[in-house]
């Protein structure tokens, strides 16, 4: 079978453009260029035809390689999705809200979604969370989880109120009030140091402050607030937010004053079903008060699963 090869040959094509009345010439005259055809190969009459198809071949190859390029992009967290966010980083660069946040690398990731604000030096107005459900069945050391690595979290007030965690621990920490009321907990043992040195700390003006939105609803295996440095926060709230799988620790923490309440019986609960010999709410030695109020609070039996 004789099969004929296609070749590219060029053919001379004319175009004439009309005539231009006013101006009494012809552009141009005569302007004569090559269309390149193959031999062998049929592309009809029509080679607009053809010209039209290959602008959509390649419009389509075109949107093709912008859709794959963009396909595996994903949209940068924004607060409050898990993630983790620099509060410093974003008072640096003079923003008026934390910004975006960063995804955790895979090799942290063993618990996931976890909200994290690293706040070292930052000045940030308050930090609110509310009616949320935090934890994961194993895996995690805190559900909560509020500390600095070098200086201290400075704090007017930190209150948690209708909190249900595992267990509570406060340490290495300053307060010039602390209050403790209407709490069941699987166990207490309450016994901070009594001193003069605790100061009431005033958060002041907002002015130049970090704006940090409410956490209002939603689900975490875990939040974290941590520093590497002296930071400012003019309230830290926790309220009606349910924790299992693991309990709340709070360390090098300064503040004006630390509320730990229930607005009603059975509402500020800790225990981890150990028993009440075992305390699931403790406030260490390492924790110095100027005075400490300690109101209707009840040992039971209770592990919150």
């Amino acid at each position: 079978m004789n099969i004929k090869k296609p070749k590219l040959i060029i053919k001379e094509r004319q175009v004439y453009f009309p005539r231009i009345p006013w101006v009494g010439i012809t552009l141009p005259l005569n302007l004569a260029f090559r269309l390149p055809s193959i031999e062998g190969l049929a592309l009809g009459q029509n080679p607009k035809a053809i010209i039209v198809l290959a602008l959509i071949v390649s419009a389509a190859v075109i949107s093709g390689a912008v859709y794959f390029a963009i396909k595996g992009i994903d949209a940068a967290p924004v607060w409050p999705d898990a993630a983790v966010y620099d509060a410093s980083r974003a008072q640096r660069l003079g923003q008026d809200g934390i910004g975006v946040g960063e995804k955790q690398p895979v090799e942290e990731q063993t618990p996931t979604m976890t909200l994290q604000l690293n706040i070292g030096s930052a000045r940030i107005s308050e930090l609110i969370f509310e009616d949320m459900s935090i934890g994961k069945a194993s895996g995690l050391t805190d559900a909560i989880n509020i500390s600095s690595t070098a200086g201290d979290i400075i704090c007017e007030t930190l209150l948690l109120e209708d909190v249900e965690a595992t267990d509570f621990t406060l340490a290495t920490s300053t307060a010039y009030a602390m209050t403790i009321s209407t709490t069941t907990a699987d166990g207490l043992s309450i016994s901070p140091t009594l001193a003069s040195t605790p100061v009431k700390y005033a958060f002041g003006s907002t002015r130049g402050a970090l704006s940090v939105p409410a956490v209002k609803g939603g689900t975490f295996d875990r939040i974290l607030i941590s520093s590497s440095a002296t930071s400012t926060v003019g309230k830290i709230v926790f309220r009606r937010v349910k924790a299992y799988g693991a309990g709340i620790t709070l360390q090098n923490l300064k503040c004006g004053e630390i509320i730990i309440r229930g607005t009603d019986a059975d509402e500020s609960v800790y225990g981890d079903g150990t028993g009440i010999d075992s305390a699931s709410f403790t406030v260490n030695s390492t924790v110095t008060v100027q005075s400490s109020t300690l109101i209707g609070n009840v040992e039971r039996p209770v592990s919150v699963k």
